[in-house]
């Protein structure tokens, strides 16, 4: 068994390849703990796309241990929360609950993970309710359009399906192939606990030992595909009031030494009220009344999205006015009080984030699956105070070529909307 210890941050690797990794804080009473599986719709085929989705919501309808009303009252009896979520590259199961209970945690979520029944009626009923879950999508075209855009930017990559599949591989969906997904993934080695509040780490690892810690795998190994960026301009057809956007680009992946610049490039963009796109294009044109930035990383890759929305009327002048703003930046000196006001604004969200156990938990877990290491607070804080007003400019300049852009409007508009990105 490895051991790796840093102040209050302790890390544990189990000889069957299991990692624990978590963070004491001693002056609260809640402790966040998430089971995260290295699966996502990034490891599905045509086929059998939605199905590690599928399975997470499968886990609380049964085990050999409980049925579905024992599982939801488990956590929810002594105040704490259970609940789960699968992306495009993981699947986490994940708790709240006050450190008294933390046993409780371990217990119900490793139940789930190696427990289901899968039962075949319980099969179809979800079914039923996935099938509703991607209709609340389509009937939101706010969400509907990051999906198209998914599938503009990927191509055809496993990272441009839904995470929720399509329709007909949700109704095909059946209990062997369900089995064959679960056994293939989820086990030790893909596995990874993270825990943050106040917690004792050797205790916590002899929960989880008792729990899990035997298990074994085959020790097969699982490739993922990088994927091959080829820029699309799609504008898809669908009657509504506005005309949804999204326009991305790749952008460099979270070990890049550029991080913080990236951070950095991202907030001053879009990524508030303050920010160049929404001055612009809400206080100054009054176009749109949504409009914002962000990052996606992933762990060979990563997306620099923007999304708005506007008046079918407005479209190409709200495109041409987020060109623009890019184009500022990436030629114009960067004003040192700019590139202040933006590191404080970036190092204050993420402090007051860190007052948060489920966001302490989850930044452990995103740096652990990403790249494998811990990043402390202080060494992101330098990370931000030393980036210079030129990486800036220079970033934005390599990223924002009108060449590598990818976009999607979703909305009744027509004629040359992408002009603005020739």
């Amino acid at each position: 068994m490895l051991v790796t210890e840093n102040s209050s941050y302790k890390r544990t690797v189990f000889p069957n390849g299991l990692k624990i990794i978590s963070e004491a804080i001693p002056h609260v009473r809640s402790v966040s703990l998430g089971l995260w599986i290295d699966v996502g719709s990034r490891d599905e085929n045509e086929k059998n796309a939605g199905v590690s989705h599928f399975i997470e919501h499968m886990v609380f309808k049964g085990t050999r241990n409980r049925d579905a009303s024992q599982i939801a009252s488990y956590l929810e009896s002594v105040g704490g929360v259970l609940n789960a979520f699968t992306s495009r590259e993981q699947t986490c199961y994940f708790a709240k609950i006050l450190d008294q209970h933390l046993p409780r945690a371990v217990d119900i979520i490793f139940d789930l993970a190696q427990n289901a029944l899968f039962d075949k009626s319980n099969i179809d009923k979800e079914k039923r309710v996935i099938l509703e879950e991607i209709k609340d999508i389509e009937d939101a075209p706010s969400d509907l359009v990051h999906d198209r855009f998914a599938r503009a930017f990927f191509g055809p990559h496993p990272l441009g399906r839904p995470i929720l599949g399509e329709k007909a591989t949700v109704k095909g969906m059946g209990r062997v192939a369900i089995l064959r997904h679960l056994n293939k993934y989820y086990r030790p080695d893909r596995m990874l606990v993270a825990a943050s509040g106040n917690l004792d780490h050797a205790a916590l690892v002899n929960l989880v030992g008792q729990a899990f810690g035997a298990g074994e795998h085959d020790g097969s190994p699982i490739n993922r595909k990088r994927p091959v960026f080829k820029p699309l301009r799609k504008a898809i057809k669908r009657k509504s009031s506005q005309v949804h956007i999204c326009l991305g680009v790749p952008a460099r992946e979270f070990n890049d030494p550029s991080r913080s610049a990236m951070f950095i490039l991202n907030s001053m963009l879009g990524g508030g009220m303050s920010s160049r796109l929404f001055q612009k294009l809400r206080d100054n044109l009054g176009i749109v009344y949504n409009v914002y930035t962000y990052l996606d990383y992933f762990q060979d890759t990563s997306v620099q999205g923007i999304y708005l929305a506007t008046d079918r009327k407005n479209v190409r002048r709200a495109i041409e006015a987020v060109m623009k703003e890019i184009d500022r930046i990436a030629s114009e000196p960067l004003p040192e009080a700019d590139l202040s006001r933006n590191k404080e604004q970036l190092k204050g969200h993420l402090m007051l984030g860190l007052e948060n156990t489920s966001s302490r938990m989850n930044r452990l877990a995103k740096h652990e699956l990403l790249i494998g290491r811990y990043i402390p607070l202080d060494e992101t804080v330098l990370g931000i105070d030393t980036v210079k007003a030129e990486e800036i400019t220079d970033l934005a300049r390599e990223l924002f070529r009108r060449d590598r852009f990818t976009a999607v409007t979703m909305g009744n508009v027509e004629g040359d909307i992408f002009s603005a990105l020739e």
